[in-house]
């Protein structure tokens, strides 16, 4: 007969479930768009008060970046103190800075895009590790008229041995704390990095969003650290300068681009390395490190999550180590 077509033929179940995965995909990637731009629109109305609206006791380096300082103490020995990634900046040092021995002459140094210090939205070296060593020497330079005692957390014990490897002679003693320089990104950095995406991303779990304090002080409800409210309020003010998070999504995009850990092994400065047993870093990053640095003091704190915060008299007796150093 003519005219007649054979019928259509059923779809298969691989197409059936091609075409949901597709219609699922679509979904999120609206879902993720109306996110946001939504987060954006809300980071511009938070993110909205200048540096210049503080009055903080900055340095102005040689390049033309001010870093926020804090000053304690009128001790004879300078000891520098550098903070890990952390809006809030140096602030996390308070519990540590309560127990030091007063033979110190403290300085908190805020790292560029960090606490008040000023905000780098672009990509490039200023967020580099290697930049950064060179704006906190000079920084110890122009404050110090000797060598200083620095210690540094995770980010900040990274420039802080960047500064022993390139500033050998204005660093008297190095204590790293739960450094990490083999560690690969994590998801969470990764999805910072991402264009437009990023800057919304860095905001909701680095600067002012709803996950951003929960991981701050994750084991505060379970008896863990707390922030006292003085911290609290360092961080909201922090939170609130203009282009915070867009600095920080730009930090994650740089690559570190720093010496160390390639010239671990030539630093000569008498080292301290702690390491919180229960935090984040690996025993074996922590091996490599001891293996490059023989020399190096190498303290395991016990059932610490972080050890400047759960046992801050321990992390203020390492550095008062450095008292008696020749």
């Amino acid at each position: 007969m003519t005219g007649l077509r054979p019928p259509p033929k059923a779809e298969t179940t691989s197409r059936v479930f091609l075409r949901f995965v597709v219609l699922v995909l679509l979904l999120i990637a609206a879902g993720a768009a109306i996110w946001t731009t939504v987060t954006l629109d809300r980071i511009e109305l938070i993110e909205d008060v200048s540096l210049g609206d503080f009055e903080n006791d900055t340095v102005e380096t040689a390049n033309g970046t001010v870093l926020n300082v804090v000053r304690q103490g009128e001790g004879a020995v300078p000891l520098v103190l550098l903070h890990d990634v952390d809006v809030a900046g140096g602030v996390i040092w308070d519990g540590v800075v309560d127990e030091l021995d007063p033979r110190f002459s403290v300085m908190r140094v805020d790292l560029p895009g960090f606490g008040l210090s000023t905000r780098i939205p672009k990509e490039g070296s200023p967020h580099t590790v290697a930049s950064m060593a060179e704006e906190v020497s000079d920084v110890i330079q122009q404050s110090f008229g000797q060598p200083a005692v620095v210690a540094g957390i995770g980010l900040g014990g990274e420039v802080a041995a960047e500064i022993a490897v390139t500033h050998a002679d204005i660093v008297a003693g190095l204590v790293m704390l739960d450094v990490d320089f083999f560690k690969p990104r994590a998801w969470d950095e990764f999805v910072e990095r991402l264009p437009w995406v990023g800057i919304a991303a860095t905001y909701a779990l680095e600067t002012g969003g709803p996950l951003a304090a929960g991981r701050w002080a994750p084991n505060c409800e379970s008896g863990g650290w707390c922030p006292t409210p003085s911290q609290v309020q360092a961080r909201n003010r922090a939170e609130t300068i203009v282009d915070t998070s867009e600095s920080i999504h730009f930090f994650r995009r740089t690559p570190a681009a720093s010496q160390v850990p390639s010239k671990l092994s030539e630093i000569t400065t008498p080292t301290s390395y702690l390491w919180s047993q229960a935090g984040d870093v690996p025993r074996e990053s922590v091996d490599r490190v001891q293996e490059a640095m023989p020399a190096a003091t190498v303290e395991v704190v016990t059932e610490a999550w972080k050890a400047h915060l759960d046992t801050p008299e321990v992390v203020a007796s390492t550095i008062a180590g450095f008292l008696q150093q020749p």
